[in-house]
């Protein structure tokens, strides 16, 4: 039999008005915010884009991309449950790798419930937020840290910034659903004590003119606008002092050029990219009046167009500095950079070629706008153009010039290094270069020495060598004096001065060239060194000429070494090879490092030595005389615990030597195909290079190619006169 339950009308009233008010005190307890604090999340992903994102999962790829590796990697570690150990190992171990991973969760778990509303992500989430909350108070520092800049959760500061910025966001995703007495104590016992400790109690670290002063005020600055702390906010954008003297306003003019140029090198660069702009997309949500995209001439932009363009067409970053080679512009902080960048500058869409390469973006308001626009079809190709970029906070320090030839597929790219020191990740190589083309870095830059994040390694740290090899002038494609380092390898020496450019055109694609002087590395030793990249007509690919000239007042020994890539081929001059044992090339400054594997002399005014790299060839064509000798070495002498790269160089020396001009030509010519077994114009065009010398008012270097063809390259000999005069190139008659 049917029953049916009669409730009075008056009694269905009250019952709907106490739930109401049950209701309304439950969204009171859990969404009680501090008064003029706006609705969470704050900071770059607002809640109307992240229920957009949500409509976009399936209909957009590279949404899709981001969206499932996020979700996947959040379900994985939930099944493995929250783990918060007590700190204990150095970059690379255990420990730091799982709060490194932490705070990455804290993250992700946070913006899966802000995209999803699923709230096993929040719960997920809010327990390793308390777990974190319990624990902190309790640390000292680290067992393992730092001298210099110690942190608490890892042994350095910088660690505990990044780890703060990816939780900070994790948190304001949450903070909706966190009840009042759970935010407290996360705020209370976790995010406002480490905003202090990176602040007020590391004051060296947070007021640094430096990428470690950078990730402080985004993790200080960002933290202060999720939790209502203006003060934290305050300081970090004008300094512990809110004198302007330090940060992040400070920073945006200091640490980059006119031209976006970030001081401590193209690595750098694009670490520096992702608090640079999540801090600026953080205040220009939450601080519109600031205007903070157009702070000095609109510098971000600037430099994220800088950091692509310091980039080969593969994505790899110049490893110039102490730099790490595989870093490429797919990294999570450059998809940052060219998702902001591209929503806060008026949608370039030369950037959605970059996110078209990256194949993701971030799932923020700025990547929604990136993957529509890219679902829309509206890139362009992006261009990689030859430019120079100036150094110094007023663009006279010197710069970086970088010339390019040919399309993305197979561009000849030549980079010379004249900057500034670089602060302390700099090296001491000034008039150096590196060399790209057919995808491949042909004549190459060390980078670091370092294994980054492998404990086994020096914890993760520099290594020793880092210092006598990797910075050490022998180490770079530049000139040594004497088997010493420039400026001594003392950094505030070499801090206090820096190279002139001379000369940039790349007016003529088919004749670019550049040039830049120092007086400074090598007491009473100038150094002038112009580097043209020409396309000769009967040759395939555009050649490179360098011409390094050497003035002093007393005699020395030059060293001038070529870093090349791939397979020794041929030389055209006999090698005394040492087969059975080796020996130090020296004693210090680098030296030390290397393995003498023989040495030679030219026939006659020329040497030529053949490498074959990414089946393609490479002639280094050298003007020598009676003195030069040619010495051919291997990296990894003096290196008992295995920590350098085998790699290997051609050296050019003069001994006795007062004042010297190096003239060498570097031809990429023929073809090496594996599957064939074929081989094509193994051998280089170039017959003979021959120059009038450096004391006429221009240099002229005249090619003689094996097709009978003559070519003279005409440069300015003197470096004050260079500006008014022009690089040229002209055909000889053979009458």
């Amino acid at each position: 039999m049917k029953t049916t339950l009669h409730i009075p009308f008056k009694k269905i009233i009250v019952t709907i008005v106490i739930v109401s008010v049950l209701s309304g005190c439950m969204t009171k307890e859990n969404d009680q915010k501090r008064e003029g604090e706006p609705a969470h999340p704050v900071l770059l992903l607002s809640k109307s884009s992240a229920n957009k994102i949500n409509s976009l999962v399936g209909r957009n790829k590279l949404i899709d991309n981001t969206f499932y590796s996020v979700k996947n990697r959040v379900d994985q570690a939930i099944k493995q449950g929250v783990i918060v150990p007590i700190p204990k190992d150095a970059g690379g171990g255990y420990t730091h790798e799982q709060h490194k991973k932490n705070g990455k969760l804290l993250y992700e778990s946070g913006l899966l419930f802000q995209i999803t509303g699923e709230k096993k992500y929040a719960e997920y989430a809010k327990k390793m937020l308390l777990a974190y909350a319990e624990m902190y108070p309790t640390l000292g520092l680290h067992p393992m840290h730092k001298s210099q800049s110690p942190g608490k959760l890892f042994w350095q500061s910088l660690n505990e910034c990044v780890w703060l910025v990816y939780s900070i966001q994790g948190y304001d995703f949450l903070y909706s659903y966190l009840k009042e007495p759970e935010r407290k104590k996360i705020e209370n016992n976790l995010f406002l004590p480490m905003a202090d400790f990176l602040s007020a109690g590391s004051p060296h670290e947070f007021n640094r003119i430096h990428n470690h002063g950078t990730w402080a005020v985004a993790a200080v600055g960002m933290t202060g606008y999720v939790t209502g702390d203006n003060d934290l906010v305050q300081i970090s954008l004008h300094g512990l002092n809110k004198d302007g003297k330090g940060g992040f306003l400070a920073q945006l003019h200091q640490l980059f050029s006119p031209d976006g140029y970030y001081t401590e090198g193209p690595y750098y660069q694009r670490y520096a990219m992702m608090p640079f702009m999540i801090f600026a997309e953080a205040i220009q949500r939450n601080d519109p009046d600031i205007d903070i995209f157009s702070h000095n001439d609109s510098i971000l932009k600037k430099a994220v167009e800088a950091s692509l363009q310091l980039t080969y067409t593969n994505g790899a970053f110049f490893p110039l500095n102490d730099a790490i080679k595989e870093k490429t512009f797919k990294t999570v902080e450059m998809v940052y950079a060219v998702d902001i960048a591209y929503k806060e500058y008026g949608h370039d869409f030369d950037l959605l070629d970059i996110a078209d390469r990256q194949q993701e973006v971030t799932l923020t308001d700025a990547g929604m706008q990136t993957a529509l626009d890219w679902e829309a079809g509206k890139q362009q190709p992006f261009h990689w153009h030859s430019v120079f970029l100036s150094d110094g906070p007023k663009g006279n320090e010197g710069g970086i010039g970088i010339l390019r030839y040919g399309n993305n597929d197979d561009q000849s790219c030549l980079l010379m290094k004249y900057t500034s020191q670089g602060l302390a990740h700099g090296h001491f190589d000034k008039l150096e270069f590196i060399y790209y083309d057919h995808n491949t870095e042909i004549l190459r830059d060390y980078g670091a020495a370092r294994f980054l994040n492998i404990e086994a390694k020096n914890g993760g740290r520099y290594l020793p060598e880092n210092k006598s090899w990797a910075k050490q002038s022998i180490a770079h494609n530049t000139l040594t004096v004497d088997e010493t380092c420039q400026f001594g390898g003392d950094y505030k020496v070499s801090s206090e001065h820096h190279p002139v450019a001379v000369l940039f055109s790349d007016k003529n694609k088919e004749l670019q060239y550049m040039s830049a002087l120092d007086t400074n590395a090598y007491p009473g030793v100038t150094m002038y060194r112009t580097m043209v990249m020409v396309r000769i007509p009967s040759l395939k690919h555009p050649i490179i000429l360098d011409v390094f000239k050497v003035t002093t007042d007393k005699k020395h020994q030059y060293d001038l070494p070529f870093y090349y890539n791939g397979q020794l081929i041929e030389t055209d001059f006999a090698v005394s090879v040492f087969t059975t044992q080796l020996n130090a090339l020296g004693k210090s400054n680098g030296y030390q490092h290397l393995w003498l594997n023989g040495k030679g002399r030219s026939k006659g005014n020329n040497a030529q030595i053949t490498w074959l790299v990414n089946n393609r060839f490479y002639t280094l064509t050298a003007l020598t005389d009676k003195n030069t000798e040619i010495l051919f070495a291997t990296i990894g002498a003096g290196d008992p615990n295995f920590n350098l790269r085998n790699e290997h160089t051609g050296i050019l020396r003069e001994e006795n030597s007062k004042d010297h001009l190096f003239i060498n030509v570097i031809e990429p010519h023929g073809e090496y195909n594996p599957v064939e077994e074929s081989t094509k114009g193994a051998t280089s065009q170039i017959n003979l290079i021959k120059t009038n010398g450096s004391k006429e008012k221009y240099i002229k270097v005249v090619l003689i190619l094996k097709n009978g063809k003559k070519w003279e390259v005409s440069i300015p000999s003197d470096p004050v006169y260079a500006a008014r005069q022009l690089v040229t190139l002209t055909e000889i008659s053979n009458n």
